[in-house]
């Protein structure tokens, strides 16, 4: 695999370092394997002693739209069937091997030993939007467009990492955010507390990296330092604890049972397909659909 073909590329200037997804013509959803790489990729610039800060940003027009669908369908062999026609289920140990793993991969970001900025712009969701909430600072483009639109999968309030979501939006917006799944854009996230700044999209790589360079101004040792110390009072609030937590969560969120009259996203794929699936998941959320007096 070239460097033109790696899903992430590491680029470095000065003090800076910087993660760039590389998937444009895929929104920068990433694909399991993917998401690993990255993480490698964020090794390799926390153990090069010149760089102070990182930049997390993505080419083309949106900044991360998740986790690639496609490769979910594979990874959880939501394709297979069995030799009698049933579908495949995967076992529970199975799912937990799996989900384990994405809980290390948030962590890393999290628990990250260097500054980390997402710059962002055009979507944030699922996997994006999880790493805007885990990094230090987030600067995004006024037009840029969040959301956890993910949980009208059906996991209706149980993610990775709950405890920061309620320490950085309190508990009721949390609340609101995870169960409507609504979209909101770049004034909004910094009104709520998930971005420190929002600019039009034209200056958003210039702002990005002054507030970079204004963080590299730091001595090396004390950012690393506090990066430390930060990260144990995150970890004194239980930041650790409610990662194993969410990686059980996910595996039972996938395991739900649906009745007859309640929308089912995979039942919706395997009938109409993945397009239409998101089309009329969105659509059963709507205010519009919203049962009278609401």
């Amino acid at each position: 695999m070239s460097d033109t073909e790696a899903p992430v590329l590491i680029e470095r200037s000065g003090p800076i370092g910087r993660l760039v997804f590389n998937r444009a013509d895929k929104s920068n959803a990433l694909t399991f394997d993917d998401a690993q790489y990255l993480v490698k990729c964020l090794r390799e610039l926390e153990e090069d002693d010149s760089i102070k800060v990182i930049i997390l940003k993505g080419k083309g027009k949106s900044f991360c739209a998740g986790h690639d669908f496609d490769d979910v369908v594979e990874v959880y062999g939501l394709n297979k069937k069995l030799p009698d026609g049933r579908p495949y289920r995967m076992s529970v140990r199975e799912r937990l091997v799996i989900d384990k793993r994405l809980a290390d991969e948030y962590m890393a970001f999290q628990y990250s030993q260097k500054p980390v900025i997402a710059q962002v712009q055009g979507a944030a969701v699922g996997f994006g939007m999880y790493l805007t909430e885990l990094v230090d600072l987030v600067i995004c483009a006024e037009d840029a467009r969040f959301s956890h639109a993910e949980q009208r999968l059906g996991f209706a309030g149980n993610t990775w990492h709950l405890n920061m979501q309620i320490l950085t939006y309190g508990p009721k917006r949390t609340r609101e955010m995870l169960l409507l799944g609504s979209q909101f854009d770049g004034n909004d996230a910094v009104r709520i507390g998930l971005a420190n700044a929002t600019v039009p999209l034209a200056e958003l790589e210039a702002t990005t990296e002054k507030w970079a360079e204004r963080v590299a101004r730091n001595p090396k040792d004390a950012l690393i330092t506090g990066k430390a110390v930060h990260n144990m009072a995150l970890d004194s609030l239980g930041g650790t604890q409610q990662f194993m937590r969410g990686a059980v969560g996910h595996t039972l969120g996938t395991l739900l049972s649906f009745e007859d009259d309640e929308f089912n996203f995979f039942r919706e794929r395997r009938d109409k397909g993945t397009k239409a699936a998101y089309q009329n998941r969105d659509a059963a959320y709507e205010e519009s659909n919203a049962p009278a007096g609401e």
